[in-house]
């Protein structure tokens, strides 16, 4: 079993509708409970009323069956996980955009089991599967804190990405063995819907992103994949042309052959591993006197250092981009990450400040103005 007990991304903004909902959820399942002890025939009335029946129910149960539970076992891990992942989602969405995805997904999730399912269903899994989904879009590489039942007990910080897939994967294998007492389609149906609504349910028509979403990160490939492209061909050249010439004399070699390590790996695509061997170059002698790589390999190996948690590094390979490309188009979005790191990681909101400062003016999409905007908020 993996319980979510919280995530490690600060939020910026009160999460009011998030926990207006966690308190509806539970003043419903409350209050049935006290008319049960008096009156059970009432509140067994009540329930049938809103309790989703494929085929028989009236059609607001498309949404009132998410604020019945079955018991507090149900209602526990469902307000549990909703109190981890939808403060993060509602910052992101605003209040509007996020009570919007999940009343939809409330809906999305019962037409998906209502399609394939004619037993009643209650339960705000669904709803919460779309903020899920739509956390997963949002923030995969965001750390959630779990509580692990398996083997062995512990708590550990897994990245969104593989915890949420986990919970997708096991609710597909729950459909495979034909479903039992849960809802596994109400919960597929959630998730897909919030994958795929985040761009849209803003009130503002595109909601704000952060350096790496989803969106961001495909962004990325399709840029990485032209730059392979483009280098793949001068790099295997200049590789042939450094064997022709033999191993260099002194310090310097092997710092230049770890140089050229980082080129080739990045030319077959295997970023971390390129990383690994720029890291090597800058701590062997002579390393730091090394022309730096070219902008867009730097820019990537920077990138891949961030993404892997190792923001020192990362601050040193931006701020050799910005040394040696002060005046590239990319500059600014260095400078953005620089700041970011500084301000949310390494916890240094003097260098932060400056360096927001300079870069704010200079950023060319809205979303990376607001992100500035906001992290020099934070720092006050």
């Amino acid at each position: 079993m993996f319980l979510p007990l919280g995530t490690d991304r600060y939020k910026r903004r009160p999460t009011v509708v998030t926990y207006a909902l966690i308190a509806a959820n539970l003043a419903v399942f409350g209050l049935l409970r006290v008319v049960a002890q008096q009156h059970a025939a009432e509140a067994e009335r009540w329930e049938a009323l809103a309790t989703l029946v494929p085929g028989r129910s009236a059609w607001w149960t498309y949404l009132t069956y998410a604020f019945l539970h079955a018991g507090f076992a149900h209602i526990a891990f469902n307000m549990l996980a909703l109190w981890v992942f939808g403060p993060d989602v509602e910052d992101r969405l605003g209040r509007i955009g996020f009570l919007g995805l999940y009343l939809a997904g409330a809906v999305g999730a019962g037409a998906a089991h209502a399609a394939f399912d004619r037993h009643g269903v209650v339960g705000a899994s669904g709803a919460i599967a779309a903020v899920t989904g739509a956390f997963l879009v949002f923030f995969p590489y965001v750390h959630v804190r779990t509580l692990v039942f398996f083997f062995i007990i512990g708590v550990y910080h897994i990245t969104a990405w593989w915890f949420i897939l986990f919970a997708v994967a096991a609710d597909l294998l729950g459909l495979a063995r034909g479903g039992g007492d849960v809802a596994h389609l109400a919960h597929v149906g959630g998730y897909g819907l919030g994958m795929g609504s985040p761009r849209s349910c803003s009130p503002r028509g595109s909601s704000p992103r952060e350096p790496y979403d989803l969106f961001t990160i495909g962004r990325q490939a399709a840029r990485r994949r032209a730059f392979k492209a483009a280098q793949a061909t001068s790099t295997s050249r200049r590789a042939v042309e450094r064997r022709n010439r033999g191993p260099r004399q002194g310090a310097e070699g092997p710092a230049a052959e770890a140089r050229l390590r980082a080129q080739e790996r990045l030319a077959a695509g295997d970023t971390p591993a390129a990383a690994s061997a720029y890291l090597a170059m800058r701590s062997l002698p002579g390393g730091a006197q090394l022309p730096p790589l070219g902008r867009s390999q730097l820019y990537e190996i920077a990138n891949q250092l961030f993404k892997s948690g190792d923001y020192a590094n990362a601050v040193d390979a931006y701020q050799q981009f910005l040394s040696a490309y002060e005046t590239d188009a990319e500059a600014p979005r260095v400078m953005l990450m620089l700041g970011l790191i500084n301000t949310r990681f390494l916890n240094d909101p003097t260098e932060a400040k400056r360096i927001l400062t300079r870069a704010r003016d200079r950023l060319a999409s809205e979303e990376d103005t607001t992100l500035a905007r906001e992290l020099l908020d934070e720092i006050g």
